[in-house]
């Protein structure tokens, strides 16, 4: 199978991948999944579900970006791709981090494209880019998963520190 997988950081959204793609997701300590039907309903229950999921992990710093970005992706999903959607939440083993993907059954990649001050829509891979530490998106068999990931600010902050050493 060709897999593509897409990678942007929120310090380089378009080139950058932080994750070497044949290193796969980051290990994760439990996680939760859904199956959510193609349904409007299906978004502030998404919403209901990561907010459930954060609060039992005692992750609130990430509540507010998690909820958007949620909603976001999944409102994605429901837009562009026929059939249910899976919703899954975990934790990143490693730094406390917060990861979220959102499975459908389109295989289009997102592609984010410059809204018009008078567009409703348009924004949700900006908010993406802007308020998670990195994101991508991954073909599957059956369409493709959109993930991204929230980190601890100071784990981020170090991160970002790490990449501005590194650039010449």
């Amino acid at each position: 199978m060709n897999a593509t997988i897409l990678t942007h950081s929120h310090t380089s959204p378009v080139s950058t991948e932080r994750r070497p793609a044949a290193a796969g997701p980051p290990a994760t300590t439990g996680g939760t999944s859904w199956l959510l039907p193609s349904e409007p309903s299906s978004v502030p229950r998404a919403r209901r579900l990561t907010l459930a999921q954060v609060t039992a992990w005692t992750l609130h710093e990430f509540a507010d970006d998690a909820e958007l970005l949620v909603s976001e992706l999944v409102t994605n999903a429901l837009r562009h791709a026929g059939g249910p959607i899976r919703l899954t939440l975990s934790r990143c083993s490693v730094d406390r981090a917060f990861r979220c993907e959102v499975a459908d059954e389109d295989p289009g990649q997102p592609r984010v494209c410059r809204p018009c001050d008078e567009d409703e829509g348009g924004r949700g891979l900006h908010l993406l880019d802007m308020l998670s530490r990195c994101w991508g998106s991954t073909c599957t068999a059956a369409g493709k998963v959109v993930w991204f990931e929230l980190h601890p600010p100071a784990v981020a902050l170090e991160a970002a520190l790490d990449g501005a050493r590194m650039t010449p």
